[in-house]
């Protein structure tokens, strides 16, 4: 559980990862996504209790009673819920012919990967493409931070070249501080792929050298760049803007 929760080596190795908190588990109990065992403790919730119960009547996934501080001991939470579950990796389908692609370039935060996750399957996206340099979009606090998102959304880390012959005939839009283009003058209606780039250096030359076009959000006030998490909410909102004006049209 340690080796799973700390190290991106141990999650490849064992083709797992962890939810921990009732509502993840309750998530991934939703969509039977396939796990290897749950424990729990006695300061779990009754919520969390019944999720137990639920899952005993619907599965034969091994459930185990462990002590509190041992909970404590293995969470990666400062006030654990009392329910942790290792899941297997699992690869959701993919659409042969995407609408929209969102890329996270070398975006590092978890908790900023995690919102960023959860925005995309919110919206609609068909796919997360993680670039090299990325940090992994299943470790404990990206997992918690995208609130289920895993669950749903078809979530790649890739090398550059596989995610340029993946976005191969698409319009890419780099969210750029410096472009001189806003994001409502885009056409973002067609079929696209939007790219986001990390938090200290922005994008990377790859993906700077793969974008066909390049779009800002225009800022009145005196701040430099915006949150990468809340730029892509931004952006994300603006496709979903333009394309629900193009069908009432």
């Amino acid at each position: 559980m340690r080796e799973l929760q700390s190290r991106k080596r141990s999650r490849e190795t064992e083709q797992a990862f962890i939810a921990e908190g009732v509502r993840l588990v309750e998530e991934a109990a939703a969509v039977h996504w396939p796990m290897a065992f749950i424990l729990y403790d006695e300061t779990l919730s009754g919520r969390g209790v019944d999720l137990i119960h639920h899952i005993h009547s619907q599965s034969e996934i091994p459930t185990y009673e462990i002590a509190p501080s041992l909970m404590a001991d293995i969470s990666d939470t400062e006030t654990p819920q009392g329910i942790l579950a290792v899941l297997k990796q699992q690869a959701l389908p993919i659409t042969e012919n995407p609408t929209f692609l969102v890329i996270a370039d070398q975006i590092r935060d978890p908790g900023n990967m995690g919102t960023l996750l959860r925005t995309a399957e919110a919206a609609g996206a068909d796919r997360v493409l993680l670039t090299p340099g990325t940090v992994d979009a299943f470790s404990p606090k990206v997992v918690r931070a995208g609130m289920g998102a895993h669950f749903h959304l078809p979530i790649l880390a890739l090398k550059w070249q596989e995610i340029s012959s993946m976005v191969e005939g698409l319009p890419l839009f780099l969210a750029d501080a410096e472009a001189n283009t806003p994001l409502w003058e885009a056409d973002l209606v067609q079929p696209c792929a939007l790219l986001i780039g990390g938090e200290a250096f922005g994008a990377s030359p790859e993906g700077q050298r793969i974008a066909t076009q390049r779009i800002t959000i225009p800022m009145r006030g005196r701040t430099e760049s915006l949150n990468a998490a809340i730029a892509a909410g931004i952006l994300i909102a603006e496709v979903l803007r333009q394309r629900y004006q193009a069908q009432k049209e």
